[in-house]
């Protein structure tokens, strides 16, 4: 009977280990992960759980202890893994424990980015990437009053939001002209600055820092940038992306471009499977994806691979963010921003006050929907996207489509 071992427990590697039981897999299981408990919930963190709205960790695990042992997987937390040897088929855990596996599966996801002249164990410094990080920060928002915090993507809007609504004062410094360059248009863009800044955050444009000024207990006590202006903080949180966790990948001799290339069935070798987003599939996206959904349907084609299954039909990225009371959901991706220029984006305005939504083609074919507070754009968007129905930029540069009729022509 084969030996499966699963390494990361994020979202990818708890959903695989579900499938390969859902499928039918009857063979063992082992899911190791470095950090400690059961495993939890990413996208909370950044809202809820720095918010104090949700203090309770059973509120944030992914599965209960007694999914795990119901489904008899192993699961093996607070677990470093020293070394693969491919030859062996064996993992050796940093405690020597040595565990062999017929078919490995990488999750093992990604690490925020600090820049390399900021200390990591400075107290007042933050990422928010796992558990501990929330928790440091929780720790920090506790003790502090004022917060710089350093990119202008979704993670930095969604703690900018979380911090003003607890009574921090805000600076969001931004590399490039607006916030959420590589990911939205420009419209969402305007729209999100113009609703951050009347909840009080202060944005600083096609800024950097220069300077990290600290106290004499070593803690940081201000940024200076690169203007020579000089911004008061005790908490500075660098939300400036990830890097994938590749060294095992690297040591593994599996072809590492952004992330470990894999094919259409998230094989990245003989017997070695990677998914999330660590996983980079050429044959599904022009670059590497960042996002629950990615990282569940990764897992699912990966599982159905292994277990012989029907692969599930390709879906529409999808994507969400949660900044004050306002929901965006996103369906498709927009291409990178060297390619903006040959993107056409028109706004449709919703039913309800304030919703609106912005559909996007790139060379002239319909790539993405941006939905603010309006679920019904966001549904249609999304299923005209997975049965790539044809739909002009004039119907909704007109605001003359009815939704709910496109709605009933692709169901």
């Amino acid at each position: 009977m084969k030996r499966i071992a699963i390494i990361g427990a994020s979202h990818a590697g708890v959903v695989c280990g579900e499938k390969l039981r859902e499928f039918g897999f009857k063979g063992t299981i082992n899911l190791i992960d470095r950090v400690p408990g059961l495993p939890i919930q990413k996208p909370p963190l950044s809202k809820g759980f720095i918010n104090f709205k949700d203090t309770e960790l059973n509120n944030l695990y992914l599965r209960s202890n007694e999914f795990y042992e119901s489904q008899k997987i192993h699961l093996m937390t607070g677990s470093n893994v020293r070394s693969v040897k491919r030859e062996s088929k064996s993992i050796i855990l940093e405690n020597g424990l040595e565990i062999n596996y017929d078919i490995l599966i990488l999750a093992m996801g990604a690490n925020a980015k600090l820049p390399v002249n900021v200390p990591k164990r400075t107290e007042n410094v933050y990422v928010l990437r796992d558990i501990n990080d929330a928790v440091r920060l929780k720790e920090g928002i506790l003790r502090g009053k004022n917060a710089v915090i350093v990119g202008g993507g979704y993670i930095g809007l969604e703690v900018a939001s979380s911090l003003r609504n607890v009574g921090l004062t805000v600076d969001l410094i931004e590399i490039g002209p607006r916030i959420l360059s590589r990911v939205s248009s420009q419209f969402v863009s305007e729209y999100l600055t113009s609703i951050h800044q009347k909840k009080g955050v202060s944005f600083h444009f096609s800024e950097i820092i220069e300077d990290i000024l600290y106290s004499n207990s070593d803690q940081v006590k201000a940024v200076k940038l690169r203007t020579g202006h000089i911004i008061e903080c005790d908490l500075l949180v660098f939300g400036i992306g990830v890097s994938p966790n590749i060294a095992l990948a690297k040591d593994l001799g599996l072809s590492v471009i952004d992330g470990i290339k894999v094919n259409n069935e998230y094989l990245a070798d003989d017997d070695i499977y990677a998914i999330g987003d660590i996983a980079f599939c050429p044959d599904r996206s022009a670059k590497r994806v960042e996002s629950v959904f990615n990282a569940q349907f990764s897992a699912t084609v990966a599982a159905a691979s292994i277990t012989c299954s029907p692969l599930p039909a390709q879906q529409a990225y999808w994507f969400w963010s949660d900044q004050y009371d306002l929901k965006l959901q996103i369906a498709g991706i927009l291409p990178e921003p060297n390619n903006n220029r040959l993107v056409r984006s028109e706004v449709f305005t919703g039913k309800k006050e304030g919703s609106f939504s912005v559909w996007s083609w790139h060379q002239n074919k319909f790539v993405c929907v941006e939905a603010l507070e309006d679920v019904q754009a966001y549904t249609v968007g999304k299923r005209i996207l997975e049965q790539s129905i044809d739909i002009t930029p004039e119907i909704i540069k007109n605001n003359s489509a009815n939704l709910k009729n496109l709605l009933k022509k692709v169901t």
